[in-house]
């Protein structure tokens, strides 16, 4: 479970949710969140870039044995890793990343390497790195869409009378008619409402601000958008490597 907020109940009743929808911002897991969002497409290019590297050298040098200890140090390299990537998963995202087991000590060099081949843990946190490239180029994707969308209306009033900001449909003007029948035994009434949409930018200081209040609103729903693809991320995260082996390299340091 996070350590940073203590995951609470949804409230009830419309004045809980508006506060919780309004107190996105000021809550500390929001920006946890955020934190672990952004380390991941980052992370997930280092990992798709070093992982495949150091088991193609390990493996093709194999026949020559220089390439064993390379491939075992990635086997190795992997495990540690994956701790470390469950670790933080734990600590950052609301819900429970649990450690599993220990895995034998760096003091049974045998016994260890032994473990890390056959252990399930392994593998699976091998095709979790793997994977971090895929999740967090759609991370990235959804932050930059987000974040520039609602800090470009946040901020019109600081811009608006040098960029042109508005709405403008493709032909130049969009004409649209809804219409709303009721029937009843042989009576129908209609109801048509036409109205026009033509070009318009904003002009004055009034108009920007009603766009960076709209930007506001924007600004919180993409908050609430983000903590769930931060729930989504976790939810993975424990799928993959919850249960996975603790660090050996730290218990070997803490010896």
């Amino acid at each position: 479970m996070s350590r940073l907020v203590s995951a609470l109940r949804a409230p009830d009743g419309p004045g809980a949710l508006l506060r919780r929808f309004l107190g996105v911002p000021l809550r500390l897991q929001t920006y946890a969140n955020l934190l672990y969002l952004s380390a991941l497409f980052p992370l997930g290019i280092t990992y798709s870039v070093v992982l495949p590297l150091g088991f193609g050298l390990g493996i093709g040098l194999s026949v020559i044995l220089v390439g064993l200890p390379l491939f075992v140090a990635t086997l190795l390299g992997v495990r540690e890793l994956t701790a470390l990537e469950r670790y933080a998963a734990d600590r950052l995202l609301v819900g429970d990343v649990p450690a599993g087991g220990d895995a034998p000590p760096l003091s049974e060099p045998v016994a260890h390497l032994k473990h890390a081949l056959t252990s399930l843990s392994t593998w699976k946190g091998v095709a979790f790195l793997l994977s971090k490239v895929l999740v967090g180029t759609a991370a990235f994707t959804l932050l930059i869409v987000l974040g520039t969308l609602s800090l470009s209306l946040l901020l019109v009033p600081l811009y608006y009378r040098s960029v042109n900001v508005g709405v403008r449909p493709v032909s130049g003007e969009m004409n649209v008619a809804p219409s709303v029948e009721f029937a009843l035994q042989t009576w129908e009434i209609g109801l048509t409402i036409p109205f026009r949409l033509t070009t318009w930018y904003v002009t004055t200081l009034p108009e920007a601000l009603a766009v960076s209040a709209f930007g506001l609103v924007a600004t919180l729903v993409s908050l609430h958008v983000c903590n769930f693809a931060a729930r989504a991320a976790g939810w993975y995260a424990s799928l993959l490597v919850g249960g996975t082996d603790r660090s050996a390299l730290r218990r070997f340091v803490d010896a």
